[in-house]
């Protein structure tokens, strides 16, 4: 798992140097528990900076304090966010122009920022986006053994995988399991698997988060990645010029798919992908899935979803509906901070914010970690 230091300092080392100077200073003065916890940070012209925590939105003020509302945050200028993206653009708008079309851009780290405004349309297409009145930094995140307790279960042989699909509601955690999954199966496990080539194909650069070519994220030591290209013509590109044993794409679904993912099952290559759905079932009668369905391509099914006691329940299914493996992983809980008069929060307990042990006292924090 990715500690909770790792993760603060990718975020002052990878994101905080390409902030805003006003949102830059608020976020190096956060109280480390929360910053450990950012998901997105999300900049607006003319509105209140915001930090997306799980199931939480918080306003961010000038020195560091966060609100429930927005009347004590600082607000963005279009001239802070066009600076910005001019940073991440390393002084070359023309440098990143096909990134910026595509709506965001890929920093070290994986970290993924996000950018909407006016398109600039020339024959159908998009040619540049001027006037960016919106930006959403995404924080990268991957989990080393997210998936250690399900993954033997789509191993045919210690040479082999079986077909596999990952289904879960957005947010759920399957381009993580995916990550963690594609980088078993190409190191291999010591006396249980001898691993596999693995092509990715990364259409939006979820997966290894590339920057300049390199995979920020582990997908293992035999995985061969391309990225920022629509599914189908990445994998025929995969199967022309990689011999991979395994092709593993995020997303599943687009019916112009289908012939190529036939066509790597019958090159007697392996599918490891995931696909949006709450179940099996209902993913049969979809666009994009009857005729795999009805060749019975996938042979297993890792369905991920939320219980009661905040937890991620994978459940591993075989292609006849039966359960294989049910394996439960803790997430986050969320927090209700209720604002203080001094714009302080009830937020986390000492102990907690130490060593995330939790003894059911509570502090008031002021955001300056203290």
């Amino acid at each position: 798992m990715q500690s909770k230091n790792t993760a603060i300092n990718r975020i002052i080392t990878d994101v905080i140097p390409y902030l805003p100077g006003r949102v830059r200073l608020a976020v190096s003065n956060l109280d480390k528990s929360i910053l450990q916890e950012v998901e997105e940070i999300r900049l607006r012209a003319g509105k209140p900076a915001m930090l997306s925590l799980f199931r939480r939105d918080l306003f961010l003020g000038e020195t560091g304090l966060v609100f429930n509302n927005e009347n004590k945050s600082l607000t963005l200028t279009i001239d802070e966010l066009a600076d910005m993206v001019f940073k991440i653009c390393e002084n070359s708008y023309y440098a990143y122009q096909d990134d910026i079309n595509k709506g965001f851009i890929t920093i070290r780290g994986g970290h993924r920022i996000g950018l909407v405004g006016t398109p600039v349309i020339d024959s159908g297409k998009i040619i540049n986006i001027r006037d960016i009145s919106s930006l959403n930094v995404r924080i990268a995140r991957e989990i080393i053994g997210f998936g250690d307790g399900i993954v033997k279960n789509i191993f045919k042989n210690s040479r082999d995988i079986f077909n596999t699909l990952i289904i879960s509601p957005p947010g759920m955690g399957k381009t993580t399991l995916l990550r963690d999954i594609i980088r078993t199966v190409s190191n291999g496990m010591e006396n249980i698997f001898d691993g596999l080539k693995v092509g990715v194909v990364d259409e939006r650069g979820e997966i290894a988060a590339c920057y300049r070519g390199i995979p920020q994220n582990d997908l293992g030591c035999r995985t061969d990645v391309i990225h920022g290209i629509n599914k189908k013509e990445g994998m025929e590109i995969l199967l022309r010029s990689m011999s991979p044993g395994v092709i593993s794409l995020d997303e599943l679904g687009n019916p112009d798919d289908v012939s190529t993912v036939l066509q790597v099952r019958n090159a007697g290559i392996r599918l490891l992908a995931t696909a949006h759905g709450y179940d099996v079932n209902g993913l049969k009668e979809r666009r994009g899935f009857r005729e795999l369905f009805y060749e019975n391509f996938f042979e297993r099914f890792i369905v991920i979803s939320a219980n009661d006691g905040f937890q991620y329940e994978m459940k591993v299914l075989d292609g006849e509906g039966n359960v294989l493996c049910v394996d439960c992983k803790s997430r986050r809980q969320p927090f209700d901070p209720g604002e203080l008069n001094n714009g302080g929060f009830y937020i986390f307990p000492k102990s907690h914010r130490e060593n995330r042990v939790h003894p059911g006292n509570t502090i008031i924090f002021n955001g300056s970690g203290k």
